[in-house]
């Protein structure tokens, strides 16, 4: 089946009317309704245009966008990846959702109809559509994480010159409003909003709204030792003053994190693209191969040949998925998880799902619930219980419908490549020739002719068959040609007749529903791996901001507690159960801590709090942290650049595994086997001669 040229063409007529109508309806406003529409193209698109008006232009297509049904959802979802990076600035958090949405809109439309006018198949169309859905996924991501990066760059300057100014003034506000003024935009805003805090009569509460809409724990750190310097005053340390000392320990943080981050997304990033690129050369080696080995063709058309394509395509998918899973920033997956997870809790209000999922789920005392929890847990999901069987039954269900429509539909293009393919056999040594082609195409349809025949016939034979076909040509039932066409249709009624969903493939799909049933729960230990890999970078930081609280003379255990939890990703379950039970007693919430959170460091951390609690000050508990400075930065130097090692060397598997896919099993393979049977047919003939 194939896409006609008009049809194209009308899709490519509708796309362009379709975005034409977004930019003329975004700009209609602009000078008011008696101006053309030919003065507001040359206002925004002509020689003079400039910054301004680009953002005034971005900025009225966000209204306009937001009115219209399907892509106001499309806005909306980029727009929450990008609300905890401009909390603050609306004109920005816009801005950014329509640069993305327009990029990322444009570059779909025109790649998935610049592919269906090449292949023009509709099998192929479901699949560039299913693959521009996961292209645009990482699209959006790649242009989130380049906002992200952004706003890390621009902290450093402010971060810098607060620093420079509180050299010169010795007062926090003072130094900080100074910074605001010539910082960049990105960073000014969340700047002035930490100096309002700070101004403002009701400074904790304020900073407790502040935390939770931070773009990221450096901001959260620096409104806390602000907070603190501006409430309890600075002083000498060894070090030198505490406030310098917290701001640069904070900007070599931050510099390290954007190494970390331009470092792994150089390596990995490339790595997204090798999985997903055998795609679009799936076609052109089809076709290769059925130009130069014509008996590939029968390969490419069978049953066989349709599941390699789709193990293929599934294939590219995971990979792309375990990708994505090593590429995904921890801060922001933390952030923005419990506002993607929502379709997942509306399928459980609905009564009889729940009551499917609540019998399907272990009860509360058996051992699985407490592994699925505990799993739940260590891999920092805000999935419930109840919302990952969601997602399992969800899983298994698309997958058995996937798998039984795909069963009966290679059934049934089997019956029609039989019925009408006249080149099916056509052998692996050239193509046939005009005439050999119009001889079987002639061949084929008398054979389909008789099939058609035979329909309603009961205890169909061979002698059946030569009676037919005797009847239909005229000739004897003993001539040699008749029996040599019966033999041949008799072949192809059989095949037609085997045609049918039988009892093992429904056992095939149910196995492979059940696989499917558990892919939810393999993602989360592979994200429970990840996230170990990433736990010491995580107490890295703990010492970090423990060396900057411990300079504090009122610095208790409990507070070293709030900000651990406050800042923490990994471990902020762990550390907010501690604090839930801390007023209970002190030593058992913290053995219960090392108990939720058995890392090796981590408990290290633990064990210094308890001894805080109980004999010494909070700064000698901690005084190994001062002298091994340069160690743990040596250590913590090695660490992340052997978990980026060790993510490289399995993404690097993992990326070109579509690729290897392709070439050996989709295109050798076949190609080996196939040769073989046509030998040994040939073979076979040359002895029977």
């Amino acid at each position: 089946m194939s896409i006609s040229w008009g049809l194209v063409g009308i899709l490519f007529l509708v796309s362009f009317l379709f975005f034409g109508a977004f930019v003329f309806v975004a700009l209609r406003n602009e000078k008011g309704s008696n101006k053309k529409a030919s003065q507001l193209y040359g206002q925004y698109f002509g020689k003079k245009i400039n910054k301004h008006r680009a953002n005034l232009f971005l900025q009225k297509s966000y209204v306009q966008f937001i009115r219209l049904p399907i892509i106001s959802s499309y806005t909306m979802k980029i727009r929450k990846r990008l609300e905890a990076l401009h909390s603050y600035d609306e004109y920005a958090l816009r801005r950014e959702t329509m640069k993305i949405t327009f990029v990322t809109l444009g570059l779909i439309s025109f790649l998935v109809l610049g592919l269906i006018l090449i292949s023009r198949d509709f099998i192929m169309t479901f699949w560039i559509l299913l693959g521009a859905v996961v292209f645009n996924g990482m699209m959006i991501d790649t242009f989130v994480n380049r906002v992200e990066d952004r706003i890390l760059k621009k902290s450093i300057i402010m971060f810098e010159d607060n620093r420079h100014h509180f050299q010169r003034l010795k007062n926090v506000e003072e130094a900080l409003y100074e910074a605001v003024q010539t910082a960049p935009n990105e960073a000014a805003v969340h700047g002035k909003r930490i100096y309002e805090i700070l101004s403002s009569e009701d400074q904790k509460n304020q900073l407790e709204s502040y935390y939770e809409v931070a773009p990221n724990r450096y901001y959260k750190i620096f409104a806390g030792i602000a907070f603190l310097i501006s409430e309890y005053g600075d002083r000498m340390v060894k070090t030198g003053s505490m406030y310098l000392h917290a701001i640069s320990e904070l900007v070599k943080e931050i510099n390290n994190e954007i190494l970390w981050r331009d470092r792994l997304t150089y390596l990995l990033k490339r790595l997204t693209t090798i999985a997903v690129a055998p795609v679009l050369f799936m076609n052109l080696l089809e076709d290769w191969a059925r130009k130069y080995f014509p008996t590939m063709s029968d390969f490419y058309e069978s049953k066989m040949g349709l599941l390699a394509e789709v193990v293929f395509l599934a294939l590219v998918l995971i990979c792309y998925l375990i990708l994505k899973k090593m590429l995904e920033n921890q801060q922001t997956r933390y952030m923005g998880s419990k506002k993607r997870l929502m379709w997942e809790k509306k399928l459980y209000e609905i009564k009889p799902i729940r009551w499917i999922i609540d019998r399907l789920k272990p009860g509360r005392h058996k051992r699985s619930h407490f592994k699925l929890t505990m799993l739940l847990k260590d891999a920092n999901s805000p999935l419930t219980i109840e919302w990952l069987f969601i997602q399992r039954v969800t899983a298994a269900v698309a997958c058995f419908i996937f798998l039984v429509t795909l069963a009966i539909y290679m059934h049934s293009m089997t019956t029609q490549d039989v019925l009408n393919n006249p080149l099916r056999g056509a052998g692996i040594y050239g193509r046939l020739s005009p005439d050999e082609v119009i001889k079987a195409q002639e061949k084929t349809d008398f054979d389909r002719l008789v099939i058609q025949d035979l329909k309603n016939a009961e205890n169909v034979t061979p002698d059946l068959i030569i009676q037919r076909v005797s009847q239909i040509t005229g000739n004897s039932g003993n001539d040699s040609g008749v029996i040599m066409s019966a033999n041949r249709i008799y072949e192809k009624y059989t095949i037609i007749q085997n045609e049918y969903f039988k009892w093992w493939e429904l056992v095939i799909c149910l196995a492979f529903t059940l696989l499917a049933y558990n892919i939810p729960v393999w993602f989360l230990m592979l994200q429970k791996k990840l996230r170990h890999m990433e736990m010491q970078n995580e107490v890295d930081q703990f010492h970090t901001i423990i060396s900057i609280l411990s300079n504090f003379e009122r610095v208790d255990v409990e507070t070293i507690l709030e900000w651990m939890e406050r800042l923490a990703i990994i471990f902020k379950e762990p550390l907010k159960n501690c604090l839930n039970n801390y007023s209970g007693g002190q030593a058992v919430a913290l053995d219960q801590l090392m108990i939720d959170a058995p890392f090796e460091s981590f408990v290290r951390i633990v064990q210094k709090l308890q001894l805080a609690t109980e004999k010494i000050p909070v700064l000698q508990a901690f005084d190994d942290l001062e002298n091994s400075r340069e160690y743990h930065a040596e250590r913590k130097k090695e660490h992340i650049n052997r978990t980026i090692d060790q993510k490289v060397t399995w993404g690097s598997i993992t990326g070109f595994l579509p690729f290897g896919y392709l070439i050996f099993i989709y295109l050798v393979l076949p190609m080996l086997y196939l040769s073989m049977v046509q030998m040994t047919g040939s073979m076979k003939q040359i002895t029977n001669l």
